[in-house]
């Protein structure tokens, strides 16, 4: 998994320094003329964003700013705006700071940024996650501010919202190209796993780890989220959902809730730091050795670049494509996770 870790890293870095050197440099400015003409597209909160113009002035603001800054840099005139983007370094790096030079310069807005600072710097369009709805959206709608709030916690949520901000910015060809990608590379798993029967779908927990204060944590996610989809796409069964899960965040379980699930496979996700460290511990434990998972070497880590594949980012569709292949491998007999990478990054960030 290291040595995968790093061929991926390298592979997205390579691909985005082609980019820079090749491209013209368009992000730090606005286009000199925008077209006079309304746009209006409804958000994940039910509320019709409306602009009598096409953007060219655009913070992403909030927690989780990550999520909406990939949906919006799907479009390629992203790079014609002025992008204000809050933190979005999750800890193994930062997309943006290599697809568009301009971000190394740029000052970051703060995650916990107020509507009357975002007020001040005069956007044209605010994009954010529905769960800076209460602190952040509400405000900002109250102050006239338009803002386009993005759920992005789901396959569907990533497609349905992606078709909403393309009318929003004038660009519908593009959003219906990337759901095409989308649907097109989830149909060729589907198409793969269509015989699949029950009786041969592993049992799978996936569960966030991380470290403080030299205290190791597991985690799972709630059953809505794009986690459990990932297992069921990719042909297992979750044996998380019977937990007492929380709504709209993840759960800290115990050894002993672990044990008691016993999974064929466990899956971890480190969004903050390389997972070799966890992978190792458990691997040596001779408590974690009484899982089954464990002993038959399928303790794993999703894989990564600058950011973990198994979230609800852009890149869901590459978590699924390696998930499907780890655990049915029969079935996927010829897949390449480098060439998946490579073709994503072009079809849906034009990196070539």
């Amino acid at each position: 998994m290291p040595q995968l870790r790093n061929r991926l890293s390298g592979l997205l870095l390579a691909l985005l320094l082609l980019v820079s050197y090749s491209a013209p440099v368009l992000a730090s400015g606005a286009p000199e003329t925008a077209r006079i003409q309304q746009f209006s597209a409804m958000d994940a909160t039910g509320n019709t964003v409306e602009l009598k113009k096409t953007p060219t002035r655009i913070i992403i603001a909030g927690k989780a700013a990550i999520m909406p800054a990939d949906a919006l840099f799907l479009f390629p005139e992203a790079r014609e705006m002025e992008v204000l983007l809050a933190v979005t370094n999750q800890g193994l790096g930062d997309f943006f700071n290599l697809l568009d030079p301009t971000f190394v310069s740029q000052r970051r807005i703060g995650q916990q940024v107020s509507a009357e600072e975002i007020l001040a710097l005069k956007p044209d369009l605010v994009l954010t996650k529905l769960s800076n709805y209460e602190s952040l959206a509400k405000k900002l709608r109250q102050f006239g501010v338009p803002t386009f709030v993005m759920d992005l916690e789901s396959s569907e949520a990533w497609k349905t919202e992606i078709l909403e901000l393309g009318k929003l910015l004038g660009n519908t060809k593009v959003a219906q190209e990337v759901v095409e990608t989308f649907n097109n590379r989830e149909q060729n798993i589907a198409r793969a796993l269509e015989s699949l029967p029950g009786s041969e779908k592993p049992t799978v927990l996936v569960m966030q780890v991380a470290s403080a204060d030299g205290v190791t944590a597991f985690s799972v996610a709630p059953s809505g989220w794009i986690q459990t989809m990932l297992v069921q796409q990719a042909g297992g069964k979750p044996v998380w959902l019977d937990a007492d899960l929380s709504v709209n965040a993840w759960k800290k379980v115990s050894f002993e809730q672990i044990a008691a699930w016993n999974p064929d496979y466990i899956y971890l996700i480190s969004y903050r730091a390389n997972a070799d460290a966890f992978l190792k511990t458990i691997r040596s434990s001779e408590q974690w050795g009484q899982l089954k998972a464990v002993r038959n070497n399928a303790v794993k880590s999703f894989p990564a670049d600058v950011m973990n594949y198994a979230q609800s980012d852009s890149r869901w569709i590459l978590a699924l494509e390696w998930l499907a292949s780890d655990l049915h491998p029969d079935r996927f007999s010829n897949f390449d996770m480098e060439e998946r990478i490579q073709s994503f990054y072009k079809a849906l960030y034009r990196i070539s």
